[in-house]
Parts: C-alpha cells; structure tokens; sequence
C-alpha cells in the first residue's frame, strides 16, 4: 500500500513536468518560457555559488523565525478568546477587522513608521501565519464540549489544570491544522516581502525576471516550492508525533 501511494505521488510530480514540457514545445517560439532541460543547467550553475544559497538560508530564517513567533503568539491568544467571553469580546472584533488586509498592504505603512526592510519582512511573514493559527485554535477551544470541563471542575481539577489537561488536548487537532496552514502561507507571503526588501529568494525571482534570466526564474519558484513543501511535512510529521490518534484513525 505504501509503494502504491508512492507511485501515486511521483505520478502526480511527473504529470507537472509532463504538462511544462508538452507547454514549451507548444510556445516553442516564446523564449520567455523556459525549458526543463534550460533550468536544469540554470539550477545547477545557481548551486555552485554562495548567493543562491545564501538567499536561501536567509528565506528559510524568515520564515521559521516569524513562524515560530506566530505559533508563540497565536495559540495562547487563541486559548485565552476561546475561554474567555470578555477577551473575546475585547480582543476578536478588532483582530477580525484586521485579518482581511493583505499582509503585503503592511509594507507602506511599516516603512512610514522606520522599521528596518528586514523587520517589515519577518512582520509579514509572521502576519500570514498567525491569523491561521489563531482562528483554528479558538474554533478548537471552542469546540470542545463545555461538559468536559464540568466534569474535570466537578473532580477538583482547577481552572488551569482544566486547560492543560482538558481544553488543550481537545483543541490540538485544530490547532494542528492551522499550524500546517500556517506554514504554507508563510511561504507565500515571503516571496511578496521579499521583491520590496531586495534579498531572499523573492527577491532572486524577481531580479531575474527583470534581467531576462527566466530559466533561473523557475530555479527561485522551484527552491521556495521544495522548501515550502518540506517545511510543512516537517510540520506534518511533528503533528504525527503529537497526535497520534489522529494518524489511526485515518
């Protein structure tokens, strides 16, 4: 069964080249459009040199570091507006009317205000993952039986004990979802924060488009794509540790 899923994955993968390469041979005429063959050289030349791999630490850094804070943040405020009416009442209003702003729309307003290009990047990052986190740790707070926590107060748990050994577990599996999410927007806003702040991988992207490097384009898709890909099984994996009648009972 599992070489059979397997398979399946690497069929899915080959399908994508399949597509790119039937598209090249389609618009043959459009130099613009890369090549397999061209980004393979371009991927290669790109992995000899200390730039590209620096601008890949450096992504990676951002990512994990405002991720990290998110998840610092995000789910202790979640626990608490999920527990509480007054901090639901006096912290959700205006989270939820800040939540619809692109992050990216930050930009402006953060250079206005003096923060340094680096900071504005990780501040972005951080607002893409953490609304994810603390939506689905409310909802998972929220959605556990209030019974439950009767019960346990009934048997003298007290209220903080009634968190940890009650409400927290039953949450984790929302929590664990939005903790995947997370992740992978945090990936997507990156390239954005990135072509403003002139370093990283978005930024590699978007020199090269503006350079007429396209092949090296794809190298800066493909990099934040095995990236993002990778940072959310590491996410999934760690989630399977934790959680591990979620993985039984699917």
């Amino acid at each position: 069964m599992r070489y059979a899923k397997r398979a399946e994955q690497s069929a899915s993968l080959l399908a994508v080249l399949a597509v790119w390469a039937a598209a090249t041979m389609v618009f043959a005429t459009d130099p613009s459009l890369p090549t397999p063959p061209q980004v393979v050289a371009a991927l290669i030349d790109s992995a000899t040199g200390s730039y590209f791999w620096g601008e890949v630490a450096l992504s990676t850094f951002r990512v994990y570091f405002s991720y990290l804070v998110a998840a610092a943040v995000g789910v202790p405020l979640g626990l608490l507006i999920g527990r509480s009416e007054v901090a639901e009442d006096l912290l959700f209003p205006a989270l939820e009317v800040l939540r619809p702003i692109p992050p990216i729309a930050w930009f402006p307003a953060l250079t206005i205000i003096l923060f340094t290009p680096q900071n504005i990047v990780r501040f972005i990052i951080f607002l893409a993952a953490f609304f994810p986190i603390l939506l689905n740790t409310i909802e998972g707070v929220q959605a556990v039986e209030e019974e439950y926590s009767q019960a346990a107060s009934s048997l003298g748990a007290s209220r903080s004990q009634t968190l940890r050994h009650v409400v927290l577990p039953g949450a984790l599996p929302s929590v664990y979802t939005g903790l995947v999410n997370a992740m992978g927007l945090a990936w997507v806003s990156l390239v954005a924060a990135e072509v403003l702040s002139s370093s990283g991988l978005g930024y590699f992207i978007w020199n090269a488009f503006t350079a007429g490097a396209y092949p090296n384009v794809v190298v800066g898709m493909v990099a934040v794509a095995v990236l993002g890909y990778a940072s959310s099984a590491l996410v999934r994996r760690l989630g399977a540790r934790g959680l591990p009648w979620l993985q039984s009972a699917s």
